[in-house]
């Protein structure tokens, strides 16, 4: 009975930490506003997404803002001699990660849970946009109240909203693993082969998420048509969710490794302890 409650707390630790691991990614990362920041700030750099700011922030200022009539072609024509060198600007990053807060807040709130997709505020974009303009008129011209853009699907949101409710168990599944896997080490009969699965476990884990991470990009690509802006955000965004998620798994994959090890030392020790015992 130790030995088969042994191995089921040892299963059941390894399935737990398969589900901890991205659940407590998601917390700090997807579901903490700095983090989120933090992990889609190096988007201001990315060609494909610049290009396609620029043509939305175009249109919000020159149509969405109150500029006078009269200053309507004037205007039009200081932002199409601006928006290329809007990039340069050195508050360019700080607005795009102005833009990441305030839509983290946006779809993050309660009443978005049923929303149509994710929803990007450009407004704090669109506010640099103007103040640009205006210094280059002389004149005083706000930017739009809002600018939201929809990025990618209805699916892909109610995926969010999954994330979100799977970032909340990440404190119980990381406590029921360690729990589970502490249980299995004081009931096994021979804690060196308990060991050595645990970290069989986690190797198999770290090469699942390796293999589910090298599939996110391309994955990512096909929402929303070609240059768009969905596209853009979606397919930049999982390549750094990509790369930043590579960082937990070689922990992971460490910490296998070496209980893996740990697990044939143990056991190698113990055998010569049971040889030593019978020669007696």
């Amino acid at each position: 009975m130790r030995t088969v409650l042994s191995a089921l707390s040892v299963l059941l630790a390894v399935v737990l930490t398969a589900v901890a691991v991205p659940a407590l990614w998601l917390e700090r990362n997807v579901v903490d506003e700095s983090g989120f920041v933090q992990l889609l700030s190096p988007m201001s750099t990315d060609k494909q997404l610049q290009s396609t700011l620029i043509s939305n922030l175009d249109n919000a200022v020159t149509s969405d803002s109150s500029i006078p009539s009269v200053l309507r072609p004037v205007a039009q024509q200081a932002v199409q001699g601006l928006a290329a060198s809007l990039v340069s600007d050195a508050n360019f990053g700080q607005a795009w990660n102005d833009t990441l807060k305030a839509s983290h807040q946006i779809n993050f709130s309660p009443d978005k849970a049923s929303a149509n997709a994710f929803e990007l505020e450009l407004r704090p974009m669109a506010d640099l946009m103007a103040k640009r303009v205006a210094s280059s008129l002389n004149v005083n011209i706000p930017g739009p109240a809002t600018l939201q853009v929809q990025v990618g699907t209805a699916q892909q949101r109610s995926w969010l909203t999954g994330a979100q409710n799977l970032a909340a168990l990440s404190l119980p599944l990381t406590l029921g693993a360690i729990l589970a896997f502490a249980l299995g080490l004081l009931c096994a009969r021979r804690r060196g082969v308990a060991l050595a699965w645990a970290g069989i476990g986690l190797l198999l884990i770290a090469a699942l998420y390796q293999g589910v991470v090298g599939l996110a990009p391309s994955l990512a690509s096909a929402q929303g048509s070609a240059g768009s802006m969905s596209s853009a955000f979606g397919t930049r965004a999982a390549e750094l969710v990509a790369a930043n998620f590579e960082g937990w798994i070689i922990p992971l994959a460490i910490g296998g490794a070496v209980l893996l090890v740990l697990g044939a030392v143990f056991g190698a020790v113990q055998r010569r302890r049971r040889a030593r015992t019978r020669l007696r």
